[in-house]
């Protein structure tokens, strides 16, 4: 071997190395920005919430704005931080936003059947001594507010359901507990984050809003309201077995003022279940979203706020 073979072999082997260590140090310091941020939103959480001790058990509340109470319960994947996106249209309500249990720092012993969570949210409003509220419930925490309305409706000033579940699914969504082990380490959810995430939700709301960056700001902050799903895992597992053995809803009994807002492209809770919501609740109106898929609240703020702030106002009163 001459002396120019001899200095590429030593280069390559050279190079070999430093690109290993290159990519242990890359991983290293993926890791520890992983851990990081893990930790400081975490702490963001805990700092932005209070647990409240309820006969029913801890739930875990935000409050903000003064004035009429409105009490705002997440879908599944959220908790309070989800009930929050976009809350500084609604300050002048008192603005209590929750997480269900499951979610957060809300243990799933506090109630397990949509039954059971719309009891602890007459326990939470017990503690702040509220009498009566209007009920803000999105997707499965408007499954909730059904149960809210039906249960305790002295509570219940009027309720607002947006992409509501009221039956079961076409589809069923607890064999997706095979998929938990992959969910429950949070490095993944995380890496998929800081790569696309819109993409998590729906493939096509970034072309949807793409030259509304308020609304992909907005959209962006939704699907971070997922992350670390380790503390929101057994909260989305439990959703998904009670959306799988839901009973039969009454919804001709629910006797309070209703606004049913749902998605006519909605892929996830079926647009059907909005009708149904709206044709059979005698109080309900209704606003279908054309186009809308199941975020159409927020893709289609400038016409779901509007009509949601003047539902409350219609129906809230002080006290």
């Amino acid at each position: 071997m001459n002396k120019k073979e001899s200095l590429k072999k030593h280069l390559k082997a050279a190079a070999i190395v430093l690109s290993s260590v290159a990519a242990a140090w890359g991983i290293k310091t993926l890791i520890a920005r992983y851990q990081i941020e893990r930790e400081r939103s975490i702490q963001t959480l805990v700092k932005n919430s209070k647990v409240i001790q309820t006969t029913s058990g801890p739930v875990e509340a935000s409050v903000s704005g003064s004035g009429p109470p409105v009490l705002v319960v997440h879908g599944a994947a959220g908790g309070y931080d989800q009930g929050k996106i976009k809350s500084e249209a609604f300050q002048e309500v008192t603005y209590i936003s929750v997480s269900r249990p499951g979610y957060l720092s809300t243990p799933l012993s506090t109630g397990h059947t949509p039954q059971e969570q719309a009891d602890a949210m007459a326990a939470l409003l017990d503690e702040f001594h509220i009498p009566k509220t209007v009920f803000i419930g999105t997707s499965t925490g408007g499954l909730v507010g059904l149960h809210f309305a039906l249960r305790h409706p002295q509570r219940c000033r009027a309720l607002v359901l947006i992409s509501a579940v009221n039956a079961p699914l076409p589809f069923p969504v607890s064999p997706l507990a095979v998929f938990s082990p992959l969910l429950a380490d949070d490095f993944l959810p995380w890496t998929l984050l800081r790569a696309e995430s819109l993409l998590l939700i729906h493939p096509t709301l970034r072309r949807q809003v793409t030259a509304q960056p308020e609304k992909l700001e907005v959209l962006d902050e939704l699907v971070h309201t997922a992350y670390p799903m380790s503390l929101r895992l057994s909260g989305l597992l439990n959703d998904a077995i009670q959306i799988d053995h839901l009973e039969h809803i009454n919804l001709e009994e629910v006797q309070v003022p209703t606004l049913v807002i749902h998605g006519t492209a909605d892929e996830v809770v079926p647009f059907h279940q909005g009708v149904r919501s709206a044709s059979c609740i005698p109080q309900a109106c209704f606003l279908p979203v054309y186009g809308g898929t199941h975020y159409c609240a927020l893709t289609h703020l400038e016409l779901t706020f509007p009509v949601i702030r003047e539902f409350i106002a219609q129906y809230q009163e002080q006290g």
